[in-house]
């Protein structure tokens, strides 16, 4: 029988742990980003979201796409000329958009 206690400690028995940094990033994955960084916001051709905070190394006003912004923070074949929406795009991310 303990060996059974000892399985279930091992591979748990639900997730009860807090988040660590206090913000649920299901909810908002750009609540993560820190001074500095840009939230980039890359979907599919399925609306399946990627994001991810990156260093913010191209001025992008109000996240408006420009040939520089696209070469910063969309990678191949990403772009964000085309910005047909998928819904739920986390506010203020920069949006790439993908095949």
């Amino acid at each position: 029988m303990r060996w059974i206690f000892v399985l279930a400690v091992l591979i748990g028995c639900g997730d009860d742990a807090a988040p660590t940094s206090g913000v649920d990033a299901r909810q908002d994955p750009c609540a993560a980003c820190g001074a500095g960084q840009l939230c980039v916001a890359s979907y599919d051709g399925t609306c399946a979201l990627h994001a991810a905070c990156v260093a913010q190394t191209q001025a992008c006003p109000d996240n408006a796409c420009s040939a520089a912004c696209e070469a910063a923070y969309c990678a191949a074949p990403y772009q964000c000329q085309t910005r047909t929406p998928c819904g739920g795009e986390p506010a203020g991310a920069f949006t790439c958009y993908g095949p």
